[in-house]
């Protein structure tokens, strides 16, 4: 019998250790947004949005809550390096913090300049945060664009997590390639990265004005310009292109186009809306659905010289802009057809030499022709190439091959494949 009441108590014992680590829901407090800035004395700033479930019901904003029941709320605190002011936000909370629920992560402009290798090193690193968050860079008043409201979301974050999304958006300037991607650019030879940028509309948020905060450089592409989609008055955050990198810090920025022709060349692009005209008359639009390219590599008599191929599929969703006499496309008609497929694959052309184009003016690989020649030639690359290739990057010979299929949704799907 004692050797029997020995093992139970034995078998309860380990049973319980398996607990021993377990936290309670009731005793957290879930951040869904983390951002991050700099001060004027050089101290890191951490932004956490946290979310409030028994407010956030029902898809009501915060402006028809009754008073006292926010559905979100948004704290901040200051450190020496990030990682001291992400738990300098502790303290100030009733309860433990955990960042398993993080849907953004945003950087300020101005620290993207300076540099985001800190931020990265630190999220890299938390067994907690998902690699899947997406990123963006923020111009202006980084706080007051996660207090901003959303009609279609009480809780901003994850409004700003679906403008983000390759899934939910159908504008590929805001795509964000979410931090496993976002850290892995970094690391790769020859790469560098490409972050959206998102900006505060005018009169939205908690300070007027903050859509220009003070690292808000000249080169910042207006909205009239990139491409983007609309700000509705509805919407308090819009997306105006993207932060070119060179390395770790930002040195630039790209328009809606010039994003766009940059995510083609590295197939993440799958949902684009594009407008091509028609030699037949008028404008016909086109959702580019699905991309898929390539970069290949070259190195003969000391010289490197680049392929980028990309096959382009598209949805016909209709025609306008027609004039008195012009008949429009003939979908039934194979020639029409070919011409308009033309017209497509040049437009794609455009977009991705504008990306190059940018690319060579600020020296930063964000389209990965380097990382190309690091795989494909490493004796090259080993040789002195890699060394040299931001002093050869204005000036590499790169050709643009571009393939696009044309289909339409409906009745004339069959006539429309060839």
């Amino acid at each position: 019998m004692r050797l029997i009441a020995a093992l139970a108590a034995l078998c309860l014992a380990l049973a319980a250790t398996g607990c021993w680590d377990r936290k309670e829901p009731d005793d957290m407090v879930f951040a869904v947004a983390l951002g991050f800035d700099i001060d004027d004395d050089g101290d890191y700033v951490a932004i956490a949005q946290f979310a409030n479930p028994a407010a956030a019901k029902g898809g009501v904003p915060p402006s028809s809550q009754p008073a006292g029941s926010a559905p979100f709320w948004t704290d901040c605190a200051k450190g020496r390096t990030p990682f001291d002011a992400l738990a300098n936000l502790s303290p100030a909370l009733s309860r433990e913090m955990t960042v398993s629920n993080i849907e953004v992560l945003l950087i300020s402009e101005r620290l993207a300049r300076r540099g985001i290798a800190p931020i990265m090193d630190l999220v890299a690193r938390d067994n907690e945060l998902r690699l899947t968050v997406s990123a963006a860079v923020v111009n202006g008043d980084l706080k007051s664009l996660l207090e901003s409201q959303f009609p279609e979301d009480p809780i901003p974050a994850l409004s700003i997590q679906r403008m983000l999304n390759p899934i939910h958006f159908i504008d590929p300037s805001a795509m964000s390639p979410g931090l496993l991607q976002s850290i892995a650019d970094m690391l790769r030879p020859g790469q560098d990265l490409l972050l959206p940028v998102l900006r505060l509309n005018a009169g939205a948020g908690s300070e007027s004005g903050a859509e220009h905060g003070p690292d808000s450089a000249s080169d910042s592409p207006s909205d009239s310009k990139s491409g983007v989609g609309s700000t509705s008055p509805g919407h308090a955050v819009t997306h105006i292109g993207s932060a070119a990198f060179h390395r770790d810090r930002m040195i630039g920025w790209l328009d809606g186009h010039e994003s766009r022709g940059a995510n083609f060349a590295r197939s993440r692009s799958q949902h684009a809306p594009v407008s091509v005209r028609s030699p037949a008359g008028g404008l016909v639009s086109i959702h580019v659905a699905h991309v898929v390219s390539t970069v290949s590599s070259r190195y003969m008599d000391g010289d490197v010289s680049i392929l980028i191929k990309a096959k382009v599929e598209g949805h016909v969703q209709g025609q306008t802009g027609l004039e008195e006499g012009q008949a429009g496309v003939n979908f039934a008609d194979s020639e029409s057809l070919r011409d308009l497929r033309s017209c497509l694959a040049q437009c794609v052309r455009e977009d991705i030499e504008h990306a190059l184009a940018k690319s060579r003016e600020y020296r930063s690989d964000f389209i990965g022709l380097g990382n190309a020649v690091y795989r494909r030639l490493p004796r090259a690359w080993r040789a002195g190439v890699g060394d040299r290739w931001y002093e050869l990057l204005p000036d590499v010979e790169v050709d643009i091959e571009v393939e696009s299929t044309l289909t339409s949704p409906g009745l004339l799907r069959e006539s429309l494949h060839y």
